[in-house]
């Protein structure tokens, strides 16, 4: 499924290695690491994203996104889009990775699933009632990474339990 989607803000296979006990995916070195890296758990002096820099972030990962939806064939659903799988190059370019969720759309069958999967905070409402995801669900996911990158806080932190009810970022927000 890795290699069906090729496109400058995804994360490309560079190559594979499959033995008896081990099985390894190689790909490119992402020297900035995760947008949650960037936003939370910095070291000292190393920089902290601008808006200019977010912005583009924000833009890659769309494009990312949209290419897995509208351009590829069969249509991939990503289904854990988050901060922590967005990756930085070098020049802070954003590219979607960690495709262990992702699914295939077949227009012809449902996609209801029996376990939903995903990372909490990140999932969206109706994919947790009804089992069935879609393109919406990864805008879902999206959108509370956009949350995550605007503010700089994760999207499920037990520690505002301290000062309020809401540990979702989501309602934090609202």
């Amino acid at each position: 499924m890795i290699s069906v989607a090729v496109h400058r803000n995804l994360l490309r296979l560079i190559g594979f290695c499959t033995t008896p006990t081990e099985r390894l995916l190689v790909y490119p070195f992402m020297e900035n690491l995760s947008v949650a890296y960037r936003l939370r758990e910095l070291k000292p002096g190393e920089p902290v994203l601008d808006w200019p820099t977010r912005k583009r972030i924000a833009l890659g990962a769309a494009r990312g996104l949209e290419y897995l939806h509208e351009h590829c064939n069969p249509k991939i659903i990503h289904r854990d889009v988050k901060a922590a799988n967005v990756l930085l190059d070098e020049d802070f370019e954003a590219v979607v990775g960690d495709f262990g969720l992702a699914k295939l759309v077949d227009v012809r069958r449902t996609n209801v699933t029996t376990q939903v999967r995903g990372t909490m905070g990140h999932i969206a409402p109706e994919y947790l009632s009804t089992g069935k995801s879609s393109e919406r669900t990864d805008v879902f996911g999206y959108g509370i990474m956009l949350l995550e990158l605007v503010t700089g806080q994760r999207a499920i932190d037990f520690s505002r339990l301290e000062e309020e009810d809401d540990v979702l970022l989501l309602d934090h927000v609202r």
